[in-house]
């Protein structure tokens, strides 16, 4: 399955828990609260983007690696350990050697989240996909706000429950149409980087 068609996978898993939490609004006539549906739609939505640029970063990474790639190709430095680089070295075959560097390369890029538009933008550069934002859309600025303003609503629902800053013991209000909105600026955002990317 390509990088992109996971994505699609994800985002769609997306939508399904927001039906989900508008099956269970309907089915119990609004007694029971289905907006945490919508806000794990949400939070699907971003890790959805969030593992498609990882994915991405390590095939380039590899490829990088690999010499299937000019390894001038990036304007940053991925950073793996001296243990990492003997291990690729002593590979016996050049089989090993690209599961070796997948495997280290997936295990060094855990430690990142490529969520933010400046982040993305880095994670892609540092293989050589240079200016995303500005290539991608005609309005980067606007693209990038778009963008932002999911990571806030996701990051305040998994980091403070989505409390309401205003009144306290209250959840911030998310709608069906809110989460799919989220979801449907994430789903385009990648898509029109996708179509950018040589893969």
């Amino acid at each position: 399955m390509t990088r992109f068609a996971q994505f699609q996978s994800d985002i769609g898993r997306a939508r399904d828990l927001v039906g989900l939490g508008q099956s269970i609004g309907s089915m119990t006539n609004g007694r029971v609260d289905a907006s945490d549906m919508y806000r794990g739609g949400l939070v699907q939505a971003v890790a959805a983007m969030d593992a498609w640029v990882h994915g991405v970063v390590l095939d380039r990474a590899v490829s990088v690696l690999m010499g299937r790639l000019p390894s001038n190709v990036g304007d940053s430095r991925i950073g793996l350990r001296f243990g990492a680089v003997s291990d690729l070295l002593a590979a016996p075959t050049p089989t090993a050697r690209e599961l070796s560097a997948r495997s280290h390369l997936a295990q060094r890029l855990s430690r990142e989240t490529y969520q933010r538009p400046d982040d993305v933008a880095a994670a892609l550069a540092m293989v050589g996909v240079n200016k995303v934002w500005t290539s991608c859309f005609s309005s980067a600025a606007d693209a990038k706000a778009r963008v932002g303003v999911v990571i806030d609503r996701r990051n305040r629902i998994v980091h403070s429950c989505d409390a309401d800053p205003l009144t306290p013991g209250e959840v911030t209000p998310l709608t069906d149409a809110d989460a799919l909105t989220s979801i449907d600026t994430v789903d385009q955002t990648v898509t029109q980087i996708s179509a950018y990317v040589p893969m």
